[in-house]
């Protein structure tokens, strides 16, 4: 092979090389975004969010939503089909999180229709239905030993 042709051969995994890097480069500013953007997901991280952050404030909510689904999923599956003693517990702390679940939905659709006079109050019931979601998974969480 000539030396010209080293070059370019050279030239051309070098382009790779340089292409590679920037893409994984890109994949891992996308990650720590998303781990950055789960982690900040919590209530006090929110709370103070005003009208004019009201899209964040849905986002995170709808995130930190979507954590405990995934969570109970994983514990009804755990649970699925057991016979015990405290599988009626079980069964309840399941209806309390499912009814829990449908009020947040609800006050979040009401704080989707949320005006800048109407936000604070639509906020603060979205709290309260969060608050009360938290509840019913900590019940479900503590049922899962039983």
């Amino acid at each position: 092979m000539s030396p010209a042709a080293l070059l370019i051969c050279g030239c051309s995994k070098s382009d790779n090389a340089s292409a590679n890097a920037e893409k994984v480069k890109n994949d891992a500013k996308e990650i720590a975004a998303d781990v950055k953007a789960a982690a900040s997901d919590t209530w006090d991280s929110i709370k103070g969010f005003t009208y004019d952050r009201r899209s964040d404030f849905s986002v995170s909510i709808d995130r930190m939503s979507a954590q405990l689904d995934e969570k109970t999923r994983e514990f009804r599956t755990k649970v699925a089909g057991a016979s015990d003693a405290a599988s009626k517990d079980r069964e309840s702390a399941i209806k309390e999180y499912d009814e829990a679940r449908a009020d947040l939905k609800s006050r979040l659709s009401e704080l989707g229709n949320a005006t800048a006079d109407t936000w604070a109050d639509a906020k603060e019931k979205v709290a309260q239905a969060w608050k009360r979601v938290q509840g019913a998974y900590d019940k479900l969480k503590a049922n899962a030993g039983s």
